[in-house]
């Protein structure tokens, strides 16, 4: 399993640290520091693109919904044809709208 992860803080880091406990050594972390979201959503494609190691032994890409998978699983073919499972921590959606 892939686990990536671009905001590594808080409840992003306290699931993927779960989720590495559990699986052990049959999973990947890869991870940006829990700084500036906003730029992090926009960014952390590229970012992973050059980063994540080639592996012929990943399965499952998991990552949180601040990773833009489209853009990555574009620039990393290889990354496209693994299961992925995108987890949606918040909405940005639900939040309430901010008044200038």
């Amino acid at each position: 399993v892939l686990l990536i992860e671009a905001f590594y803080g808080g409840s992003h880091k306290q699931l993927m640290d779960l989720l590495q406990e559990e699986l052990r050594e049959d999973c990947v972390l890869c991870t940006l520091p829990a700084k500036k979201w906003h730029w992090k959503a926009r960014t952390a494609a590229l970012h992973f693109m050059q980063t994540v190691p080639a592996s012929t032994d990943y399965r499952i890409l998991f990552a949180s919904s601040v990773l833009n998978l489209a853009e990555l699983t574009a620039l990393r073919p290889d990354l496209g044809k693994l299961k992925k499972i995108l987890y949606f921590h918040e909405n940005q959606l639900a939040y309430p709208v901010q008044k200038c």
